[in-house]
């Protein structure tokens, strides 16, 4: 009897293992991801993605580049919006996408320092400002 209660208690454990693995896989699946490709590549995508938004919107997305802040309008409903920004082969221009971090966090306590290396994985949304689509990557998933 105890050999098979010891079984039974390695299955179960292996069980539990594998389904909190392919859970983790699941959460962390991501449908473009630009950290593996070049800087040029990253900058024709995120223009592509502003182009063509519609066939984005849902999608996951993973890009890391440079963060930056900006002071936004009233209207907005906030101050500040937070974005990766990328540079092209050149460095001459420059595409970068929001980033709302979801969850409280404080500026600039909990974020980086301006122009440092960061890597956002989340969502791509579309919100609407005074009848103008706005779009952003929704995520809780911010490192630096």
């Amino acid at each position: 009897m105890k050999k098979f209660l010891f079984a039974f208690t390695l299955i179960l454990i292996f069980f539990q293992a594998s389904m909190a693995s392919a859970q983790q896989k699941k959460a962390a699946k991501v449908d473009i991801d630009l950290t593996k490709v070049s800087q040029t590549f990253i900058y024709s995508q995120i223009f592509n993605m502003m182009s063509e938004p519609e066939s984005y919107l849902g999608k996951t997305i993973k890009i890391k580049g440079t963060f930056a802040s900006y002071d936004l309008p009233p209207e907005f409903g906030r101050k500040k919006a937070f974005a990766v920004v990328i540079l092209d082969a050149t460095a001459c221009c420059q595409q970068g996408i929001e980033f709302v971090w979801e969850g409280y966090h404080q500026y600039p306590k909990d974020y980086p320092k301006e122009g440092s290396s960061i890597t956002v994985t989340g969502v791509f949304k579309m919100y609407k400002v005074q009848g103008y689509d706005c779009f952003c990557l929704k995520t809780n998933d911010v490192s630096f």
